[in-house]
């Protein structure tokens, strides 16, 4: 009788235990959670960024591109997607050279983006502010999925709508003397048109 009750009562300990450790688990793995979605959301979604180019450079490019990636997100009221890769390299093919090229990754329910962004193109070094342009372009496709598509695009163009400005032309300042004047101008206005412009007259 003795026995049965130290058995029921180990079984009990036993049981006990098990629960017990379970339970710690599910708790730790619960605030590891909220820990890493509250760290998110102070900090947010740092996406991986790899810069192909010298050590300091590098370091810089990286700052930039992160920071050029939270703010505009942060702009738009959206988190960067999960898995984003950001890679900045020399060279950047899509059958002929470009300055940025955006792949999506889709596999078991998720969908990954990659943004690559030329250093150069065409023999030329891409400027920090072409490559700020470059990235911004293809987060706003990267962002579709949280921010919706664009229904509105207005573009502006100040450069091709102001008139090319044209110079006069020097014409040769010579008055028309009359015969009968015996060398005397007597007309106030023969000098009256001085320059030529492109387009028009101008008296």
């Amino acid at each position: 009788m003795a026995t049965r009750r130290r058995s029921r009562k180990q079984h009990r300990l036993r049981r006990w235990a098990t629960n017990s450790r379970a339970f710690v688990a599910r708790t730790l793995a619960a605030t590891r959670q909220k820990a890493r979605r509250c760290y998110r959301h102070i900090r947010g979604t740092r996406p991986a960024v790899l810069i192909d180019a010298p050590l300091r450079e590098a370091w810089q490019l990286r700052r930039l591109v992160r920071r050029t990636a939270r703010t505009y997100a942060k702009a738009l009221g959206a988190e960067l997607p999960e898995g984003l890769a950001i890679i900045a390299q020399r060279f950047v093919f899509d059958g002929r050279q470009v300055n940025g090229l955006l792949q999506a990754f889709e596999g078991d329910g998720k969908r990954r983006y990659v943004i690559q962004l030329a250093l150069s193109i065409k023999g030329r070094e891409v400027s920090n502010d072409e490559l700020v342009a470059a990235l911004r372009y293809q987060l706003a496709a990267a962002l579709v999925d949280a921010i919706g598509k664009p229904v509105l695009n207005v573009a502006l163009d100040l450069e091709g709508m102001a008139p090319a400005r044209t110079g006069g032309s020097i014409v040769e300042l010579r008055p028309q003397v009359p015969v009968a004047s015996n060398g005397h101008d007597n007309d106030p206005f023969a000098l009256s048109r001085v320059t030529d412009f492109a387009g028009g007259e101008a008296s």
